[in-house]
C-alpha cells in the first residue's frame, strides 16, 4: 500500500510538472517564476517583473469531470480526445456485435452437428454396429489414438474459448462499447486464465523490481524469497547450478592433488557434470555394444532397438516405433470408416437430382462409359475368333441334354 500511494503521488507530481511547463509555454514565463505557495495546495506564485500572482492548478479529475459535465450541457464543443473516444467505442461495440452473431452461428452448427454424431451412434447402436466416422475425435474409446486424444483436447479447448469469447462479447454489446477483458469475466475461461497468469507474472516482476530499486539491491536473487520475483528465482537457479558445478570441479581438483596429479574424471564426484558423463557414457558403452553384436553376427547394419542392450537410444527408437505404429493403426482404421461413409452417402442415390448428385452421375457415367464399351468389344472379338462345333460334339450336347431331362428329381429339388 505503501509503494502504490507513493506511485500515485509521484505520477502527480509529473502531471503538475507537465501542466506548470505547458502554461510557461503559452505565457512565456521562464520556470524558475513559479514557487509552491505553501499555505495552499495545487497553488503557485508566479513573479511575473515586480508583480506576484497566484495560480491555483485543479486536479486532473475535477478538470475532467467539469469539460464533461459542459459538454452534456452542450455549452462546449466536445474535445477531439473525447470524439476519438466515442469513434473507438462505436468501433468497439460494433465488432462486438458482429462476433456475437458469429459466435451464435457456429454454436448453433456445433450443436446441429454434434445432434447429428450423437443420432449416428445411437442408430449404429441399435443395429448392433459400430458407428461410422471421419474425424479422429469420434472413434470409440477403444480406437481412440494419439490423433484422436489431440483433436479431442484441442476441441474442448477451442469450444471453451468460443463460449467465453461469446460472453465477453455480450457484455461488450449491451455495455455501449466498454471494453471488457476476458479477466474481468465472472464466469471465466482459458483465455482468462492465460491473461490472468501473464498478468501476475508481469506484475510479481513490477514488484520484485520496484522492491530492488527502493531497498539499492543490486542483484534479483539478493532480495527476499518472498520479494524475490521471477528473474531472482531465475537468477537464483542459475546460481546454484554454477555454485554446483563448482563446488563439483575444485573437489575434483584436490582428489586429483592427492592423488598425485592423478586424472580424476567427474564422474568420480558428485556433481551435475558428473551426472552429464554418466547419461554420455551410456549411450557410448551401448552403442559400443552394438557395434560388437553386429560384427559377431555379420550383420551390416543393426538398429539400436535391436541390440541386446539398448540403451538411451533403443528405449527412444522403441517408443518413436510404439507410437508411429499406433498412429498408422489409427489412421488405416480411419480412412476404412471414411469408405464406408462415401459409400453409405453418395450424393447420386440420396439425392440423385441435387447438384452433387447430377455431377457425380456424370462423373460415374463417363468414367464407366469406356470401360463398358470396351468391354463389348472384348467380347464382339471372343464371338468372332469362337469356332463352330462339329457334328459330333453336337451330338454328344444333346444326349447329355436328354439324359438330363430324364434324370429323376431329388427331395431338395422338390
Amino acid at each position: 500500500s505503501t509503494s502504490s500511494a507513493r506511485a500515485t503521488k509521484q505520477t502527480e507530481m509529473w502531471h503538475r510538472s507537465l501542466r506548470l511547463y505547458a502554461i510557461c509555454t503559452l505565457l512565456g514565463i521562464p520556470l524558475h517564476a513559479f514557487v509552491p505557495f505553501a499555505s495552499r495546495s495545487n497553488t503557485f506564485l508566479i513573479n511575473v517583473g515586480s508583480r506576484r500572482r497566484l495560480l491555483y492548478l485543479a486536479p486532473e479529475s475535477e478538470v475532467l469531470d467539469a469539460v464533461a459535465e459542459k459538454e452534456e450541457a452542450g455549452t462546449i464543443e466536445a474535445s477531439p480526445r473525447r470524439r476519438k473516444r466515442d469513434m473507438v467505442r462505436d468501433t468497439l461495440k460494433k465488432l462486438a456485435t458482429w462476433s456475437l452473431e458469429d459466435y451464435q452461428w457456429r454454436s448453433s452448427l456445433f450443436k446441429a452437428n454434434e445432434a447429428d454424431r450423437m443420432m449416428e451412434q445411437s442408430l449404429a447402436r441399435m443395429r448392433g454396429e459400430e458407428a461410422s466416422y471421419v474425424r479422429p475425435m469420434d472413434a470409440g474409446e477403444g480406437r481412440l489414438g494419439p490423433l484422436g486424444a489431440a483433436e479431442k483436447s484441442a476441441v474442448s479447448w477451442l469450444s471453451q474459448v468460443i463460449e467465453e469469447e461469446g460472453r465477453r462479447a455480450e457484455r461488450i454489446a449491451k455495455s455501449e462499447g466498454l471494453l471488457v477483458r476476458p479477466m474481468d469475466s465472472i464466469e471465466g475461461g482459458p483465455l482468462a486464465e492465460l491473461e490472468r497468469r501473464a498478468v501476475e507474472f508481469l506484475e510479481s516482476i513490477w514488484s520484485s523490481e520496484m522492491e530492488r530499486l527502493t531497498t539499492f539491491t543490486l542483484r534479483p536473487k539478493d532480495l527476499d524469497q518472498s520479494k524475490r520475483g521471477p528473474l531472482g528465482e531465475a537468477e537464483a537457479k542459475l546460481s546454484d547450478a554454477l555454485a554446483a558445478i563448482r563446488e563439483s570441479e575444485m573437489l575434483r581438483k584436490k582428489q586429483s592433488e592427492m592423488r598425485g596429479g592423478e586424472k580424476v574424471r567427474p564422474i568420480d564426484v558428485p556433481g551435475p557434470m558428473g551426472e552429464f558423463e554418466k547419461a554420455v557414457q551410456e549411450i557410448v558403452r551401448a552403442e559400443q555394444q552394438r557395434i560388437r553384436e553386429a560384427e559377431e553376427g555379420n550383420v551390416k547394419m543393426m538398429r539400436p532397438k535391436d541390440a541386446k542392450l539398448k540403451g538411451p537410444l533403443g528405449e527412444a527408437e522403441l517408443e518413436a516405433i510404439n507410437a508411429f505404429q499406433r498412429l498408422a493403426e489409427e489412421e488405416r482404421e480411419r480412412l476404412r470408416n471414411i469408405q464406408k461413409v462415401l459409400e453409405e452417402n453418395r450424393p447420386m442415390e440420396t439425392n440423385r437430382w441435387s447438384l452433387l448428385g447430377l455431377a457425380e452421375s456424370f462423373i460415374v457415367g463417363a468414367v464407366r462409359g469406356p470401360q463398358l464399351l470396351m468391354s463389348v468389344v472384348e467380347r464382339v472379338e471372343e464371338l468372332m475368333k469362337s469356332s463352330t462345333l462339329s457334328v459330333a460334339d453336337e451330338e454328344d450336347s444333346s444326349d447329355d441334354f436328354r439324359f438330363m431331362l430324364k434324370m429323376p428329381k431329388s427331395d431338395d429339388e422338390d
